[in-house]
């Protein structure tokens, strides 16, 4: 599981060393990116272009009606799903600093989780009601914890380094 881990961090910390090329790579355009599937499985989530970068979108399964949720100048990615399948998380770029966001379905209201310097990312909605996601704060990638209404913000990891795993 460690290895995994690792792994992931270091692909995360490579996407934002270059600048999040994946997102500006050559080739063909990215596109309907980062599914994920609702907890009664009747949608997908997703991140795709919109008008000036990349916005998030529902497609309901059964109908293929697209909705659009998102609708800025900045680049909204890694969607994920709270339990009830009524809000998600994910990451945005606004304000020049990349932190976490809730959007609640119905109403499209979004709330800002995060808005420490450093990049939050990776964000995973827990059967617990409480959101973990990856973060460079500290100095190193670390895991953190926090409520979907952005309080109880709580590091769950400490440096390797410093670690006895």
């Amino acid at each position: 599981m460690s290895k995994l881990v690792l792994l992931a961090l270091v692909a995360i910390a490579l996407l934002f060393v270059g600048g999040c090329s994946l997102l500006q790579q050559q080739g063909p355009p990215l596109q309907n990116w980062q599914p994920v599937l609702s907890p009664d499985g009747t949608s997908i989530a997703y991140a795709s272009p919109g008008d000036k970068g990349f916005e998030l979108y529902t497609r309901d399964l059964a109908t293929d009606e697209v909705k659009q949720l998102t609708k800025n100048e900045v680049d909204d990615w890694e969607p994920n799903w709270s339990p009830q399948g009524d809000q998600l998380v994910y990451v945005s770029n606004q304000d020049k600093n990349v932190d976490l966001y809730v959007i609640v379905l119905s109403t499209l209201a979004i709330t800002r989780l995060t808005s420490q310097e450093g990049e939050d990312v990776n964000p995973t909605w827990g059967a617990d009601g409480k959101i973990l996601f990856n973060s460079n704060r500290s100095g190193s990638w670390e895991i953190y914890r926090i409520d979907p209404d952005g309080k109880n913000l709580t590091q769950v990891t400490v440096p390797t380094s410093t670690s006895s795993q």
